[in-house]
């Protein structure tokens, strides 16, 4: 196959090469937060010009203010494989109400249907339509807009992804197929180390080609630690001179338009944009995509990423400020 999707090569950027990456081992919240920061540019811009704040202790307590919930799953449903205190029955008191609720995830290693049997072993049950994945993300776009390629996979622990008209390759099963591909998908990180990173470095710096990055993510919370996720190693590749790839979690579009169509298909109707509501854990992921995309933004701050943190001092650094400030929910 030939490789005819060069309006996916975005030219790279220059950055601070005097920025220093944070060790993947024991990297801290402030540490993360500046990563973000140094690469704010390639980020998506807020739409959110009033500077109000509403602080409420949980998610309970502003339910009438919302029609539709759309829910991260790492730091505000669960943080690793225990869930969040209250989150059952505040979600329960949701739907008694009838919210409509749909969980965002940047998680691309599995299939949308692995994560409900997931979270069902956890005790929550939620149907297909109400769980969208960055991979979903990733496979309706370049299913639609990707011309006939042979598409290198990293990261994946699932069945092959379906991009319609293309060949995927699994590179942990074939690394020798590297320089071969016309492009690549970074899923995830369950097998990710040094090797890979200088492969697919060398790779697209000697031969740039479009990139696809499915998880922005640069942590996920964990209970005592921080799982180090595609945003982090795309970002030091970004640092190292390759071009920009094209993202598909949050806090880019592609997910909350696939997000908002899925609330038209299953309320039957359109909703007021002011009515809809992002809960989230991450200032530039969660809070900044739904500000981009005209929703209100709610940060849940007492067990993902800000846990622990001083909150009013991450948003003044950072600049991006939630609609709803939440302890839990």
């Amino acid at each position: 196959m030939t490789n005819n999707n060069q309006q996916f090569l975005i030219q790279h950027e220059e950055f601070n090469k005097n920025f220093i990456f944070p060790s993947i081992n024991n990297i801290n919240t402030q540490q993360v937060i500046t990563l973000y920061e140094n690469f704010k540019k390639i980020l998506p811009h807020s739409q959110k010009y009033s500077k109000d704040l509403k602080v409420r202790r949980n998610l309970s307590d502003i339910l009438d203010e919302f029609d539709v919930l759309f829910l991260d799953a790492f730091g505000v449903i669960n943080i690793g494989d225990q869930l969040i205190p209250r989150i059952i029955e505040t979600l329960n008191i949701a739907r008694d109400k009838g919210i409509c609720i749909i969980i965002l995830t940047n998680g691309a290693t599995f299939c949308s249907e692995k994560k409900i049997n997931q979270f069902y072993k956890l005790g929550l049950e939620f149907s297909y339509d109400e769980i969208i994945s960055s991979r979903d993300a990733t496979e309706r776009f370049l299913s639609t807009h990707l011309k006939p390629s042979k598409i290198g996979v990293l990261g994946n622990k699932d069945e092959e992804l379906n991009i319609k008209n293309s060949i995927t390759i699994d590179l942990a099963k074939d690394i020798e197929q590297f320089d071969e591909m016309d492009t690549f998908i970074f899923l995830g990180t369950s097998y990710w180390d040094s090797d890979f990173q200088d492969l697919l470095k060398d790779s697209l710096t000697s031969n740039p080609r479009p990139f696809f990055v499915s998880n922005p993510d640069i942590v996920a919370p964990h209970k005592d630690f921080f799982s180090i996720e595609p945003g982090y190693f795309t970002l030091k590749l970004i640092n190292e001179g390759i071009n920009l790839p094209l993202w598909f979690g949050k806090p880019f579009s592609t997910i909350f338009e696939m997000a908002l169509e899925k609330v038209q298909f299953i309320t039957g109707s359109s909703i007021n944009m002011s009515r809809i509501g992002m809960v989230g854990d991450t200032l530039h992921t969660d809070i900044l995509g739904a500000n981009s995309i005209g929703i209100k933004s709610i940060l849940m701050t007492k067990y993902g990423l800000l846990r622990n943190q001083n909150i009013a001092s991450c948003i003044k650094k950072t600049g991006i400020i939630p609609d709803y400030l939440i302890e839990g929910p």
